[in-house]
């Protein structure tokens, strides 16, 4: 499938880029859309879909660009576009539009019991098919264990942690925390 991601979007696209952030991602792990667009106002947030050859969207990308470093805060493809290569191909586009930055991500991690478990390794293997690498700590993520993972660099806890703290603020980034691998995120 051939994509391109643009922060251009129309109207109708604009609604299923929302209808597809509303049910890619659980209620736990989704910021309200208009501290989004807040953040994409004041040029910290970029909101971007991913367009396929009939304009149709296929899928979202929001990133947070801190410094030398580009969280992709939120990643998802199209239910029924899922599987083919779609993904893989969005996230090379990423990382040549942010060529020079830090990429990183977050994921739920898959050491720890849950519903989803399946979800989360398959989610893993996919990142790591993309040239992606875990890094050597968790972190609890407004009471979600989750998993760094990076592309072809290393970014510490304390690196990340700035990303909240310069962005959204020291009260909101008390919430985010080291967490010890495979013990959950309650600290």
């Amino acid at each position: 499938m051939d994509i391109r991601i643009t922060g251009q979007l129309n109207g109708t696209q604009m609604k299923e880029l929302k209808k597809l952030y509303r049910s890619a991602f659980p209620a736990s792990e989704k910021k309200p859309f208009w501290l989004i667009q807040k953040k994409r106002r004041e040029g910290i947030t970029e909101i971007l879909g991913l367009i396929n050859r009939e304009e149709r969207l296929v899928g979202l990308a929001i990133t947070i660009a801190w410094q030398d470093l580009l969280l992709l805060d939120y990643f998802a493809i199209a239910e029924d576009l899922r599987g083919q290569g779609c993904g893989a191909q969005a996230l090379r586009l990423l990382q040549e539009r942010y060529q020079g930055k830090r990429l990183l991500l977050e994921i739920e991690t898959p050491d720890v019991p849950s519903e989803n478990h399946q979800q989360r390794l398959r989610r893993r293997l996919f990142y790591q098919s993309c040239g992606m690498d875990s890094m050597d700590y968790h972190v609890g993520l407004f009471g979600v264990e989750m998993e760094i993972m990076t592309f072809q660099c290393r970014v510490g806890f304390h690196e990340y942690h700035a990303i909240f703290s310069g962005v959204y603020g020291k009260r909101f980034a008390r919430r985010v925390t080291l967490a010890m691998k495979g013990q959950g995120a309650e600290m």
